[in-house]
């Protein structure tokens, strides 16, 4: 990656990573208000499962894969035939969708007792009459997403991206209102109606964005269309893979209900950390990357698409490294400062902090895979990466058996970290046949750098953590010192010697740090 690259692909990752930030930040203040009504308790685990299930049944129903089928037959309507004739085309897909998805609804809404039995076998009486509830409630929510994604697409059409982007905030700002409102009358239910109700008013934002566009309702209903016959023959090779894809989901649904009782919540609490941090220091970087990776590939600069690569993997690398052990050494008082308030106890904060030990492990080989996917993409091996979905659920699922058994809830984090090594290496040996040496981006001094870098920082954490533990009587106060302090010096002994040592992307970031500051001096 060239160094003009390496700046656009960092100083446009950072604008991602702070977009995606206003909806995780919000989304984890959600989590605070759960985590302090309600605990890890049978009424969290209750709606973490509904939730998840409704997910499920949504990818079930091929909801993602009708949308991502639909856009290139929308642009294409819309470049030959125009818009009236693309927004006609729309409308009858949306009319026809939504039918499909309402009748989805009304069944599963009678059959929703079954259908929790099977997927949460280990849950008792209470938890599984809860779940049933909640995803009652639930089940009109992925009917609005689906329409939302639909929606979404066609703004994407007409390269409109300011308004889908602020319904990242949307959705957690509605279930947060929500549950402050009602969390006292209603308990664990304010969370599902603010599910709801923020899928409604993303759908209604989107109206109005696409009225903007001069798209007005009306009713077009014709099931006999060829568009939609050619819809039904794309999308039908995607059932397969969806079914084998979720069977993952499935298994971890059905063990995590054996488990005890908080076990699910501890889980999600923990994700919502590892997701975040995901979102800001690796989604962000991986995003910026495709084009570059597409663009080469379309020129067959297979040695520029390498060099690409190992830049990415570097500069992940570098990041997630000393977030990984200082999230590993501080986990404890870290989940204690964020969660542990009102319902959410000492027991509570102890189990979500062991999930979030192997949680974590998984987040630089979880961007590297990410890098390797999405060449694969660029490649426009699309095959392959069904093949390497479908294989890395097979792997999920026989980890989750073996872990469980051993590990409890933390099995399933472990395996949850373990499965991206299956999928980077698989796509590393598919790539091989591409791009030459492509083992060559592990051939690196920087790694050997970031590798004692590491080391040196355990040994800060290491000595500095007990030293500033305990320094005062107030709680949160204590948390925070215990927190902060370590933290700073494993930073500046990391980052500094990361500058010391000549390690090029560290030297690129802060020349890019510096045009920055100048830019807003």
């Amino acid at each position: 990656m060239s160094r003009s690259e390496f700046q656009k692909t960092a100083g446009s990752a950072g604008v991602i990573g702070l977009t995606a930030l206003g909806g995780a930040v919000i989304g984890f203040f959600l989590q605070l208000f759960v985590a302090y009504y309600f605990g890890a308790s049978t009424q969290t685990d209750a709606f973490f499962m509904a939730s998840s299930t409704s997910d499920l049944l949504s990818k079930l129903l091929l909801g993602g894969s009708i949308t991502a089928v639909f856009i290139p037959l929308f642009v294409e309507r819309l470049t030959r035939e125009g818009k009236d004739s693309a927004w006609e085309m729309a409308l009858n897909v949306f009319h026809l969708s939504a039918s499909i998805f309402l009748i989805a609804v009304i069944i599963l809404g009678f059959f929703t007792r079954p259908f929790v039995h099977f997927i949460a076998p280990g849950f008792d009486a209470q938890a599984t009459t809860l779940t049933i509830n909640l995803l009652r409630v639930l089940l009109p929510s992925f009917l609005f997403l689906f329409l939302v994604d639909i929606s979404t697409a066609i703004l994407y059409s007409f390269k409109q991206f300011s308004l889908p982007a602020w319904l990242r905030l949307i959705a957690p700002l509605v279930s947060l209102i929500s549950l402050a409102l009602l969390a006292r009358s209603m308990g664990v239910y304010a969370l599902a109606i603010g599910t709801v109700l923020g899928s409604i008013v993303q759908l209604l934002f989107l109206m109005f964005g696409l009225r903007r566009q001069g798209l007005h309702y009306r009713w077009v209903l014709r099931p006999l269309d060829p568009v939609i016959t050619r819809l039904l023959h794309l999308v039908y090779p995607f059932i397969l893979s969806v079914l084998v894809t979720q069977g993952a989901g499935i298994v971890y649904r059905v063990l995590v209900s054996g488990l005890p009782e908080g076990s699910l919540t501890a889980l999600k609490f923990s994700e919502k950390i590892t997701q975040l941090c995901t979102i800001i220091f690796v989604t962000s970087i991986t995003t910026v990357i495709y084009p570059l990776l597409s663009e080469k590939a379309s020129q067959r600069d297979y040695s520029g698409m390498r060099e690409t690569i190992a830049s990415a993997v570097r500069l992940i690398c570098l990041i997630t490294v000393p977030l990984i052990i200082g999230i590993v050494m501080l986990r404890e008082p870290l989940i204690a400062f964020i969660y542990q308030r009102g319902s959410f106890n000492a027991s509570d904060a102890h189990q979500t902090s062991l999930a979030l030990l192997f949680l974590v492990l998984g987040l630089t080989i979880n961007g590297i895979s990410s890098v390797l996917g999405y060449t694969t993409l660029a490649l426009q091996e699309t095959r392959a990466s069904v093949a390497v979905s479908i294989t890395s659920q097979a792997v999920a699922i026989f980890l989750f058996v073996v872990l469980v058994p051993l590990l409890g809830h933390a099995g399933l984090a472990l395996a949850s970290s373990l499965v991206p090594f299956s999928i980077a290496g698989l796509y590393f040996l598919y790539l091989t046949r591409f791009i030459p040496n492509l083992g060559h981006i592990f051939w690196h001094r920087t790694f050997i750098k970031i590798a004692f870098l590491a080391l040196v920082l355990f040994g800060v954490l290491y000595y500095t953590i007990p030293f500033f533990t305990g320094m005062t009587t107030h709680h949160q106060l204590a948390l925070i010192i215990q927190l902060t302090m370590p933290s700073f010096l494993g930073s500046a002994v990391f980052f500094g010697g990361s500058w010391l040592l000549h390690i090029p992307e560290m030297h690129e970031l802060g020349d890019i740090l510096k045009q920055k500051i100048k830019r807003v001096l």
